[in-house]
């Protein structure tokens, strides 16, 4: 039990002493109310009081000033130099191309570079309320020429900084400055925003203006910006900062006043403005085919598919099989988009190759998993496919089902972030990437709460009144849902119950075993646990569940006990083949979903069987029940209290009867029948529906 001491915040636990203050409600993006909790590693308690002083009179002084000048300014030079690389890489890549094109010591390129780098230098000094006109007196031209910009190229500057300026004031501008000071943890205020806008600039203007390792192979004596007498170096180069700038958005930093010039005062030696730029990296040699002869090793595409199995191997039970298939069949898609390329490595992998991806995501048939055939085609045919499907819905003025979901691609980079961590963490070279831009946003939570239609017991209540329940034609898939004579004890006609009442997830209940039930004092249970047939999803899966009366009222103890004497492990065994490996919730998904159609018609709604699982604890939530009793009979872990996830045990069994009466019967209308199993599953047959395959 924790004991409070003498000093404010602090506790003790056993011998050891904690600090636990109430967060500041001046800290707006944390929750109210909450704290922080600190082991002190000590059990002196005049140690910890001074400790413990000492955290309150540091929480004090933040409380106060949240934002310190000085990791401000430590912030700002940060974003300076990131927006300065990323500048730096953006022009790599255009002066790579270049070469490509024949270009590579093409003057007119390296002028361009200076022209643009000169522009963005202008609104890092005068800012962008100012409006420069680059002509007689202005300002912006004694800078441009102080620092012996050449006069001909001030109109193509010109030309640069009025289309800069123009972006700088569009409506999107400063919202891309507001998420970037967020980035860096900066304060959101007008002079920070100002400052980090400037900053911006001065990082956009020094990778242009340093055209020293980009621009290499050009003649230097053939541009007025480098030649006539002028040294030959970089514009700019890397030396502690000597920067000037307006005095309105000044950050600080030490200034040295300077006389100002005219536009026909025009120095011989002219003065050239010096950015803080710490060296840049030497960039990375490119990865060699053979391995013996790289800095590091690379391994083919053809191979992508090997590693991924190891893995998958790797994550063990951390993954489902589910899981490691999706994996495969990203690696899969990732690995034909890139041979169409003509990658042959890992060390080839570009960023760019990231982005084909996504675009290659936004052009494949939605269902193209669901298929067999073409899940083995390449990227180009999958596209063509997606093409002639887009094509097909024009034609019929539908809307063409082509481009995955965005919580489909979602999952696909992960899986793709995965396996590219899995390469790097083995030595293979992989240049650094990112999913920023390319990964679809997470849905909000309240998104995420109208996504799914939670139907009530009265949207349900059509099911129980379909032959499947009244009488069928026969026992094949086509003849239970014609009204006839016959009914049948199977899934079909146990599993819907279930899913109603307990809302469990479709696998959990279709893998059920004859050993996972059970008797105590006051009725039937379910033993929700991995078993032979099937694992859980996680840890709070496992849990136990009342039976519902109704199901004992519609025969199921005599339906289990018929079971258990054929010799049967599973409790559905008609939802299992003895040819092939298959998912038992797929297969009943795949036979209960027409019937749900027929039964519903036009009030059927989307991700149908999912669906009465979000219906079931609409219900109880509505009806007064605790929505952590409920997260616990639907085998979720509600999170946000400590007490409900450390301090508790999951609802026990009389809990959870009690809840569970709030959900209205509205299977009373079944008349109980006669056990009559299936044919082929009382005569131990293989099931009609089996094919060959691997088991």
């Amino acid at each position: 039990m924790a004991v409070r001491h003498e000093v404010e915040n602090l506790i003790r636990r056993g011998n050891i002493f904690y600090w636990r203050p109430r967060i500041p409600a001046a800290f707006v993006h944390c929750r109210p109310g909450s704290r922080l909790s600190l082991s002190l590693h000590c059990s002196d308690h005049r140690k910890a009081q001074i400790i413990g002083r000492k955290l309150n009179t540091r929480l004090a002084e933040l409380k106060m000033n949240s934002k310190e000048a000085m990791s401000t300014k430590k912030q700002l030079q940060i974003l300076f130099e990131h927006v300065r690389d990323e500048e730096i890489e953006r022009l790599d890549d255009i002066s790579t191309m270049a070469k490509r094109n024949g270009r590579g010591g093409d003057v007119v390129e390296m002028e361009l570079d200076l022209e643009v780098g000169w522009a963005c230098q202008l609104l890092a000094k005068f800012g962008t309320r100012s409006e420069l006109s680059l002509e007689g007196a202005c300002p912006g031209l004694t800078y441009l020429l102080k620092n012996g910009v050449p006069t001909p190229h001030v109109d193509a500057i010109r030309a640069n900084y009025r289309g800069e300026l123009s972006t700088a004031r569009g409506p999107g501008f400063e919202d891309g400055i507001r998420r970037l000071i967020y980035h860096f943890e900066i304060e959101d205020t007008a002079l920070n925003r100002e400052r980090a806008m400037s900053k911006m600039f001065e990082g956009r203007a020094a990778a242009l203006l340093d055209i020293d390792k980009r621009h290499d192979l050009v003649d230097r004596t053939l541009s007025e910006f480098t030649g006539g007498g002028r040294a030959s170096k970089s514009v700019v180069e890397e030396k502690p900062v000597e920067v000037e700038p307006a005095a309105a958005f000044s950050l600080g930093l030490a200034k040295e006043s300077k006389p100002a010039s005219t536009a026909t005062d025009i120095p011989q030696e002219a003065e050239i403005a010096y950015l803080d730029l710490p060296p840049r990296p030497a960039t990375a040699r490119k990865a060699s085919p053979k391995p013996q002869e790289a800095e590091q090793r690379v391994v083919a595409v053809s191979e992508f598919e090997q590693e991924c199995e190891k893995l998958i191997a790797n994550m063990g039970d951390e993954w489902t099989a589910e899981t490691g298939r999706d994996a495969m069949a990203l690696v899969r898609m990732f690995k034909s988009v890139l041979v169409e390329q003509g990658v042959e490595h890992s060390g080839q992998i570009e960023q760019y190759h990231i982005g084909l991806l996504r675009q290659h995501f936004n052009d494949i048939p939605t269902d193209w998993g669901r298929s067999s055939r073409m899940r083995f085609l390449s990227a180009p045919e999958l596209r063509a496919k997606g093409h002639e499907l887009r094509k097909a819905a024009e034609t019929s003025g539908t809307k063409a089902k082509v481009g995955l979901a965005a919580g489909t691609i979602r999952k696909h980079f992960g899986n793709l972030q995965h396996f590219l961590k899995h390469l790097k963490g083995h030595g293979f070279e992989i240049e650094d990437w990112t999913f920023e831009g390319l990964r679809p946003r997470k849905p909000k939570a309240g998104e995420i709460r109208r996504q799914q239609y939670k139907p009530t017991p009265q949207d349900i209540a059509p099911i129980f009144a379909s032959p499947l329940y009244r009488g069928s034609r026969g026992h094949l898939r086509g003849q239970r849902r014609e009204p006839g004579k016959h009914v049948f004890h199977d899934s079909l006609y146990y599993l819907p119950i279930l899913f109603t009442y307990l809302g469990p997830r479709r696998k959990e209940f279709a893998g059920l075993t004859v050993n996972d039930i059970a008797k105590d004092e006051e009725g039937y249970v379910i033993i929700l646990r991995t078993n032979s047939l099937r694992r859980l999803k996680t840890a709070q899966s496992e849990r136990l569940l009342p039976m519902p009366c109704e199901m004992v009222r519609l025969g199921f103890i005599d339906y289990l006990q018929a079971i258990k004497k054929l010799g049967y492990e599973a409790l559905f065994p008609d939802l299992f083949s003895d040819k092939t490996e298959n998912d038992p919730g797929n297969r009943f998904y795949d036979t209960f979903i027409p019937v749900m159609r027929g039964a519903l018609g036009d009030k059927m709604w989307n991700r149908s069987i999912h669906a009465l699982r979000h219906g079931m604890a609409d219900t109880l939530k509505q009806a007064g029940v605790s929505p952590e009793v409920i997260d616990d009979i639907s085998g979720r872990l509600s999170e946000g209290s400590e007490t409900n996830t450390r301090y508790t045990n999951p609802a026990g069994l009389p809990l959870m009867r009690s809840a569970l009466k709030h959900y209205p019967i509205i299977t009373s209308t079944i008349e109980p029948k006669p056990l009559q199993l299936l044919p082929w599953i009382e005569n131990k047959q293989p099931p009609p529906w089996a094919r060959e395959g691997k088991k």
